[in-house]
């Protein structure tokens, strides 16, 4: 193609005529030049400027379209101008022509072609340019490469533009249009198939800026094709003359932009993924979107617009014919198809003036063609990935675009019914459609797909976004009419039968549900519709389903029943079908969890349970709530808890006797045995709405329940209806408040939240009042000495007559009742610190309220109880060793028990004194737990520490010593060790606080009781014996401790036992005696010298009773006692 075609031979020609006409001298006849108008007309042409835009419109790129963009057109664009193919064209002022020509030289015929010239001269530099043909031109065309291709573009549309707007040029019209038709020619033959192959995506985000030969050209064409078609039709119009070739060139060149466009728009739709359709807009750029929208506006009629796009789309499918034999090229022309028509169909937002349209009008569906193109697109077989991307091309047409066509969805409803046991997947990994939890998830879940605006999720499958479609298709009924709707349910329950529907697998029942529910979501008369469809869905037999479908149909019946209660529908039919069903498979517990997990939200829509809510509490449930999971319970349990509150603002007698039957005797039992947080405030629930006010003490005072905290939150939750509605709730009795209280510190901690509530509570009974306690008197770190301690001052006071203490007592008992019951032995094993708290209890009671736990003559008191559960069980007594950390627990208590039964009369009292000996005899030894002997005698060094008279540390040492240090023929018991270990920890235990005032008062009581057991211990026991040694070593330990030496009545207590068994036994047993001075006094002949004589005298009495003269076994005995006092060192 050569550059220099074009370039003028006639400069001459052209100079000589300017100059003519800037002279205004005569036309000379041999110079053939030719005027194209007169100085009046353009005069007139001047006084019309003024109105004209001052501006020539041109396309100005702003970067690729987007299917969101929904900005206005430019102001610099056509459109905003004015300019329409079914209008006039707005006159614009020509002074900003990019020629070097003034106004009066354009009307020059010789500068009219040199202008068509460089016209045609641009369009082949862009073109060769583009096509990389640069290699070609000559020298002058080389160095105007290097101008702008902007500068090349703009001189064509600015050629155009004078066309268009020049009157003068309008006049000679038939002189000009030949060189116009070259033009035309040219630009067709240029712009074929492989240049919109290279033009189609020449945007650019910097506009007429960028210096692309390629986007230049690309706009110009879309420029040059527009102002020719409005110069044809402005000439066509003007000369009025309808002759066929004009009209015959306007519909041809009006089809190429068709053609053109749609050639760009699909090869921009085959550098595009299926996927990317949906938020990719047809249009390259938003300069060919206001081109389309000028054809889509042409003559005003859209009716005119789309028959000539259906018209173009059968030529491109022409074009295609070699490749559409190919199915998969057919699918990819119909999905073509689909997505350039709604980009098209969405220019309606648009209006004349390129601003948009708050309501834009709706296309009929027959211009559009949707159902035939569907049918065709149909019959291609599109697999599941095509399906999906099709129908959501479509649905915006259906929805919004468009008026809704029921024919779409009679074909889609044709073609899919038959694939309802496909699972609709586009991999092998997708063996199942998404399945929801419950029937209350399967209402919001398409709730809220039918709540989105678009439908361009390609996660959903081709059935799900059919039935989609249909229910936005039904919520337009108004626009669609009742006989259209009406066809719609025929066509779709035609194809169901009670066959059909049990042969369905999991997917077709969950497409059966997934169409049953947008119906019911979307149809105006709920009520008609409704009893079809739960008939439908009722021929699904849940015993003629295997257990997977039966869980399915079972949530398609719960969402169903769901919406009847959201649409205030009666329900009592429907939900005695279902239980019968259900009665059927034997309460199937899966298929009762699916029930159970709806419940809570038909409930929460329950206001008067008028409509067959009751029905729903019925045997099934109680079935369920035995043999489910804790956490399934938890979500009945809420849901009864929901109930509840309606029953207390609506009472219904029927739910609340079907709550009795079914309900009540499986919550007292998982009460009891549950730790769900739910069963307390289900519990206050029910106490709240009992008539006969008898169920709060039935559930606190029966089983004690397996969650420890359970108590006291149920009475926490009754003490707080209490005080919200106290005409409708059970009013507490105090000393139930105050069992559950102390139970509760017990179990629990002071610290824990349901104690710190409930203590507030308790601090305002006028019982805990009268003891002179208040809250913060519970703020120390046992709150139960406390309260002990002040019920026990209480009966002590002086005033506090017989009556008053039994008064008193009767309280502490009704306090403690059933305290036995607290602790159950499997309690103790998993949690060991609440068996410590409760051995703690025990001892706190008895120490501070010793003469109010001990009844005379009353097995049922507390002390009774305490002993013979706790403390001297049988097995105990029996021998059996006690299990786990008891021996420990009871270790720490054991000086507190002591001291609280010293408290008694344990001395005039058998009872009393049995049952201290049997403290003492039974758990001693168990205290061996430990090699720390220090904290094996910490008991007894606690009480002879505590007891002030000594009188109780006394008689429990005495019985310590005298149990356990007893010998029978010469054998010790066998925790003798054990039990001098502590005799001897406590003398030792003196030794380190001699500087105490009560450290001999202590040495005293501790001789009295241990003194003789020992001496007597030292006389039979075996010489070999370990615990002879241990009790000799026990006293040289004792006469070296400073406070014994310091004591003179000590030393007198050991003297005058040493005389008292020398009156008892030396007369009978000589030989122990003395054998238990001679070794008494290597270690200590303190002891033993003073009474030396007294023991001579002693013997010599001995002899003369026996009356046999002198016992050489007496005086050898003596003289070996003397031998070792002469020997022993002196002190």
């Amino acid at each position: 193609m050569d550059y220099d075609l074009f370039q003028s031979d006639d400069d001459e020609d052209i100079l000589s005529a300017y100059l003519q006409v800037s002279q205004k001298l005569p036309p000379e006849p041999q110079v053939q030049l030719q005027l194209l108008g007169n100085s009046d007309e353009l005069n007139v042409a001047t006084d019309d400027d003024r109105d004209a835009l001052d501006m020539l419109p041109e396309f100005n790129c702003s970067g690729r379209d987007t299917s969101r963009a929904s900005n206005d057109l430019p102001n610099t664009g056509f459109v905003r101008n004015g300019y329409a193919l079914d209008a006039p064209v707005p006159r614009s002022r020509l002074d900003r022509l990019s020629f070097n020509f003034e106004e009066g030289q354009l009307q020059v015929c010789m500068v009219v072609r040199y202008l068509q010239g460089e016209a045609c001269k641009n369009i082949q530099k862009l073109c060769g340019a583009v096509a990389g043909q640069q290699h070609l031109q000559s020298k002058s065309a080389l160095s105007a490469a290097t101008a702008s291709w902007y500068e090349a573009r703009q001189q064509v549309t600015h050629f155009y533009h004078w066309l268009l707007h020049d009157v003068q040029i309008s006049e000679q019209w038939h002189i000009i249009s030949p060189g116009v038709r070259q033009l035309r020619e040219l630009l067709n033959s240029c712009l074929d198939a492989s240049a919109w192959r290279v033009l189609y995506f020449a945007e650019h985000v910097k506009g007429n800026e960028c210096q692309a030969p390629a986007y230049q050209l690309y706009h110009g064409a879309l420029e040059w094709r527009l102002l020719d078609l409005c110069l044809l039709r402005k000439h066509q119009t003007a000369t009025g003359e309808e002759e066929e070739e004009d009209q015959l060139c306007y519909q041809t060149q009006l089809a190429r932009i068709f053609d053109d466009l749609v050639l760009c728009a699909n090869y921009h739709y085959r550098s595009k993924h299926s996927a990317e359709l949906l938020h990719t807009s047809a249009f390259v750029c938003r300069c060919s979107k206001e081109l389309w929208l000028l054809l889509h506006q042409q003559m005003g009629l859209e009716c005119a617009f789309w028959p000539l796009f259906h018209r173009a789309m059968q030529r491109h499918k022409t074009q295609l014919q070699p490749e559409c034999g190919n199915n998969a090229t057919a699918l990819a022309y119909h999905e073509f198809y689909a997505w350039l028509r709604l980009s098209l169909a969405r220019l309606a937002a648009y209006g004349a003036d390129g601003l948009q349209l708050s309501k834009p009008a709706t296309v009929g569906a027959e211009l559009l063609q949707t159902g035939s193109l569907l049918r065709q697109f149909l019959a291609c077989q599109p697999d599941e990935q095509q399906r999906r991307v099709y129908l959501c091309l479509i649905a915006p047409l259906q929805l919004r675009w468009a008026q809704p066509d029921t024919d779409v969805l009679c074909q889609l409803w044709e073609y899919l019914h038959r694939m309802l046991n496909s699972s609709f997947s586009m991999q092998l990994l997708e063996q199942l459609p998404l399945i929801c939890t419950s029937g209350a998830a399967y209402v919001e879940r398409y709730r809220m797909l039918l709540a989105r605006p678009q439908m361009e999720d390609l996660n959903l499958s081709s059935f799900t976004i059919f039935v989609l479609l249909l229910g936005k298709t039904l919520q337009q009924l108004p626009s669609l009419g009742r006989t259209g709707a009406q066809k719609l349910m025929g066509r779709i329950f035609s194809k169901f039968s009670a066959a059909k529907l049990l042969a369905l697998n999991e997917s077709g029942i969950h497409h059966v549900i997934e169409l049953f529910l947008c119906l019911l979501l979307t149809y105006a008369e709920f009520g008609e519709l409704a009893p079809k469809l739960r008939e439908l869905l009722l021929c699904l037999a849940l015993d003629k389903l295997p257990p997977a479908r039966r869980q399915l149909a079972a949530k398609g019946h719960m969402a169903l029943l769901l919406l009847h209660a959201q649409r205030r529908q009666p329900m009592e039919d429907y939900v005695s079908k279902l239980l019968v069903q259900l009665a059927v498979v034997r309460n199937d517990v899966d298929v009762g969890g699916i029930f159970g997990a709806t419940l809570q939200p038909i409930f929460e829509l329950a206001d008067d349970c008028a409509r067959g809510e009751q029905l729903l509490v019925s045997s099934w449930l109680t079935h369920y709530l035995e043999h489910s999971g804790q956490a399934a319970q938890e979500r009945v349990w809420q849901a009864l808890h929901l109930l509840c509150q309606k029953l207390k603002e609506n009472p219904s007698s029927a739910m609340w006797d079907a709550l009795q039957q079914h309900v009540l005797p499986q919550l007292r039992l998982q009460y009891a045995n549950g730790y769900s947080v739910w069963l307390p405030k289900l519990a206050a629930d029910f106490v709240a709405l009992d008539k006969d006010r008898k169920l709060l003490e039935l559930l606190l005072l029966g089983t004690e329940p397996a969650n420890t905290a359970a108590s006291a939150q149920l009475l926490l939750h009754v003490l707080m209806q209490q005080q919200d509605d106290a005409a409708t709730v059970a009013v507490a009795p105090s000393v139930l408040v105050i069992q559950v209280w102390i139970k509760s510190l017990v179990l629990l901690t002071a610290q824990h939240e349901s104690v710190l509530a409930l203590t507030p509570h308790v601090a305002q009974l006028a019982e805990f009042r009268a003891l002179g306690l208040d809250a913060s008197s519970l703020e120390g770190r046992e709150p139960l000495c406390a309260f002990f301690g002040a019920l026990g001052r209480r009966a002590q006071q002086q005033d506090a007559v017989a009556h008053v203490r039994m008064q008193l007592s009767h309280k502490l008992h009704g306090y403690v009742a059933h305290f036995e019951q607290w602790l159950p032995p499997a309690l103790t094993e998993q949690r060991p610190e609440i068996g410590a708290r409760f051995y703690n209890f025990l001892a706190i009671v008895i120490y501070n309220c010793a003469t109010l736990t001990y009844v005379r003559s009353k097995p049922s008191c507390f002390f009774h109880l305490a002993m013979v559960r706790f403390l001297l069980t049988t097995q105990l007594q029996a021998g059996i060793q006690p299990e786990g950390r008891l021996p420990q627990l009871v270790h720490k208590i054991f000086p507190v028990l002591l001291q609280g039964i010293g408290r008694l009369p344990y001395r005039t009292d058998a009872y009393l004194g049995r049952t201290l000996e049997q403290l003492i005899l039974h758990w001693t030894p168990l205290f061996g737990f430990t090699s720390n002997v220090k904290l094996v005698a910490r008991p007894f060094a606690t009480l002879l520490q505590a007891d002030a008279d000594g009188e109780l540390a006394q008689f429990v040492l005495q019985n310590l010593a005298s149990q356990f240090l007893g010998v029978q023929r010469n054998q010790v018991g066998a925790n003798v060790g054990l039990i001098l270990m502590v005799i001897q920890q406590l003398f030792v235990g003196l030794g380190e606080t001699k500087d105490a005032p009560s450290a001999e008062p202590q040495l005293l009581t501790l001789l009295k009781a241990v003194n003789i057991p020992l001496l007597e211990h030292i006389m039979f026991v075996g010489e070999l014996e370990p615990s002879r040694i241990q009790v000799l070593n026990l006293y040289r330990q004792m006469v070296h401790l400073g406070v014994f030496q310091r004591s003179m009545a000590a030393q007198e207590i050991c003297s005058d036992d040493i005389r008292s068994l020398a009156e008892k036994h030396l007369a009978h047993c000589t030989y122990f005696y003395f054998q238990m001075l001679i070794k008494l006094a290597e270690p200590a002949p303190q002891l033993v010298a003073p009474l030396y004589s007294f023991v001579r005298k002693q013997a010599v009495n001995v002899e003369l009773k026996r009356a046999a003269g002198e016992d050489v076994g007496i005086r050898k005995c003596l003289q070996r006692l003397q031998q070792v006092l002469q020997t022993a060192p002196s002190t």
